[in-house]
């Protein structure tokens, strides 16, 4: 039975995909900074910081994983803008203790690390994998320091690591500090109010591709488990949906009247009109499941909560 060492699985993420893996006929091993009940009881768990070295070592040479995964980091761009130095030194210095622990303790291990389409430069087109990457927040620039690092290791060690640039994802579960679940759960709590509401949102005018996260996790297992003989791949659902047409969706699955008020406090500093992914090396793993189907079941859980 193959092995999977999943970092930073107590996430959002990280619960889908030790999903995806254990139906796969894997052994998960679940790594966390603090131990989450997200996290299944009956996989392996050791608690560990990313940027604790010797901890990192510990753990893959116990485990000796054959894939490791790495979706511990600071994720919101938003938070990023707060945190700058350590959005930086989790999502890069931290990749880094990885790679080197990797490369000197369990060489044969295939690593994936977990970038964003928040690496691109602007472009009003599909992004392709090809296309120019200058990020404009501190996330997305640290998350190119760490792919340029991933190519390093891979150039000079021979090591096999593939980078995903990741699209939008979201399904039951995600935090609220994300548009999605945020205007489903302010809409859910207005239902179950059984009175008119207002919801508070930020920018309704961007477009963003946004997938259901279990298609995401798929596309991670097979890539994992596929020929990757290119670094950098994009996870996304090839389309684009206005921010705005979204929410007005959620809201009519309400029977309340709500109104939709502007909050400038939730307007990022610098904000990307479009975001489309270019999906063409990964659309064959992908199942494209109807976003629109994914937000109805993140309402409904908000609704029963």
């Amino acid at each position: 039975m193959k092995k999977v060492l999943i970092t930073g699985a107590g996430g959002f993420v990280g619960s889908y995909l030790i999903k995806e893996f254990k139906e796969n006929g894997y052994k998960v091993i679940a790594c966390d900074i603090n131990k989450r009940d997200s996290i299944d009881k009956d996989v392996d768990y050791y608690d560990m910081d990313i940027l604790n070295k010797e901890i990192v070592k510990e753990v893959i040479k116990e485990t000796m994983p054959d894939y490791l995964i790495n979706l511990a980091a600071i994720s919101s761009v938003g938070l990023s803008w707060k945190i700058p130095e350590k959005t930086v030194e989790v999502n890069t210095i931290g990749t880094v203790n990885i790679l080197e622990e990797i490369r000197e303790n369990c060489p044969n291990c295939k690593v994936m690390l977990i970038g964003s389409s928040e690496e691109y430069e602007q472009r009003n087109e599909p992004l392709k994998e090809e296309d120019t990457v200058n990020a404009n927040n501190p996330y997305g620039i640290s998350k190119i320091a760490a792919e340029n690092f991933a190519k390093m290791y891979k150039e000079r060690y021979n090591m096999k690591i593939v980078c995903t640039r990741s699209f939008n994802h979201t399904g039951i579960g995600q935090t609220d500090s994300f548009a999605i679940p945020s205007f489903c759960k302010q809409v859910a709590e207005i239902e179950k109010s059984g009175q008119d509401g207002k919801i508070y949102v930020g920018n309704l005018s961007a477009y963003r591709d946004i997938s259901d996260v279990k298609d995401v996790v798929k596309t991670y297992r097979m890539l994992l488990e596929n020929e990757t003989e290119e670094l950098v791949y994009n996870v996304g659902s090839g389309k684009a949906y206005k921010i705005e047409e979204l929410l007005e969706y959620i809201i009519s699955l309400s029977n309340q009247k709500i109104e939709v008020i502007i909050d400038e406090e939730k307007y990022r500093k610098i904000d990307t009109p479009y975001i489309c992914c270019n999906n063409s090396k990964t659309a064959k793993y992908f199942d494209g499941t109807d976003i629109k189907d994914t937000i109805k079941s993140m309402y409904d859980n908000f609704c029963n909560l």
